[in-house]
């Protein structure tokens, strides 16, 4: 059988395993399997068992799922499949590798997951550096306060204040997240 043939076989072998999907799931596992049937090769040359059980174990990596559901843990889909777990593994890495998908992946990932990625609390300058996000806004206020100050538009002591209270608010804000976490 070619490649783009197994298509249908491993759709339809996937979404029969009665996984209780919710339908972010079936749409997001859609969305893996098109992705992964529109690369010219076959990644892995594997029958339809292996590329569904690789596939599973994407999606369940991606989204942390094996963690809380023990039917998404890698040796449940290659029993699932009547495979090795190890089959499962080798066969998800290199597709993970080919579609250059990682953790959190927002093409894959439920959205709650996608959401919680903590990459997305940081930015890279133009010259490389990674910073926090609110450590940016706290340096992008600091400046907008410091050329008021030099153009005259606020008074110096007034400045001095403003950055106070700035800094004042961010140490709460961060106190706050640091509880927030503690209580979780």
């Amino acid at each position: 059988m070619n490649f783009k043939d197994k298509k249908v076989p491993v759709t339809e072998l996937l979404f029969g395993l009665n996984l209780e999907l919710t339908s972010e799931d079936k749409k997001q596992i859609a969305k893996l399997i098109e992705s992964y049937f529109r690369k010219r090769i076959n990644i892995t040359n594997s029958s339809i068992e292996n590329i569904a059980g690789g596939l599973l174990w994407i999606y369940s990596r991606i989204n942390f799922l094996f963690q809380d559901d023990e039917s998404w843990s890698q040796q449940s889909i290659a029993a699932r499949l009547g495979i090795k777990p190890k089959t499962v593994s080798n066969i998800a890495s290199k597709m993970m590798d080919a579609l250059r998908i990682d953790y959190f992946d927002e093409r894959f990932a439920r959205k709650k997951v996608a959401e919680k990625d903590i990459r997305n609390n940081y930015i890279m300058t133009k010259s490389g550096f990674i910073l926090h996000k609110d450590k940016v806004r706290e340096m992008l206020i600091e400046r907008m306060i410091k050329d008021a100050s030099e153009q005259g538009v606020i008074e110096e002591n007034d400045a001095k204040n403003m950055s106070e209270v700035i800094k004042d608010k961010t140490a709460v804000k961060n106190k706050n997240k640091q509880l927030g976490e503690y209580f979780k």
